[in-house]
C-alpha cells in the first residue's frame, strides 16, 4: 500500500493542531523529514510513499516540531524505514 506525499493538512491533523499560527513551521518540517528518510534510506523519495515511510515522516516531523533542543530520533523511525533503505557498498 502506498501514499501520496505528507501534506501540512495531515501533519497539523497528526499533531492535533488547530489553526494556521505554526503553519510556516510546520510547513518548513515537511521537507526537513522527507531529506532525512531520503538520507537514511540511501534513496529519493517517489511520489507514492509506502505507508510505514509516511508514518516515519509524520514521527520525525512530530520529534522537531516537540523536541527543539537536538534529543535524539526515536528509534521506531528507523524501525518503520530499515526495510526499504537502499544499502550501497
Amino acid at each position: 500500500m502506498a501514499d501520496e506525499p505528507v501534506s501540512l493538512q495531515e501533519v497539523k491533523t497528526y499533531l492535533r493542531i488547530d489553526g494556521e499560527e505554526e503553519d510556516s513551521l510546520l510547513a518548513s518540517l515537511i521537507p526537513v523529514a522527507r531529506q532525512h528518510c531520503e538520507n537514511y534510506l540511501n534513496a529519493s523519495l517517489p511520489t507514492e510513499v509506502p505507508t510505514p515511510v509516511k508514518q516515519a515522516q509524520l514521527l520525525l516531523i512530530s520529534h522537531f516540531y516537540e523536541q527543539r533542543s537536538g534529543e535524539t530520533i526515536p528509534p521506531v523511525v528507523y524501525a518503520l524505514l530499515a526495510p526499504y533503505r537502499n544499502i550501497h557498498w
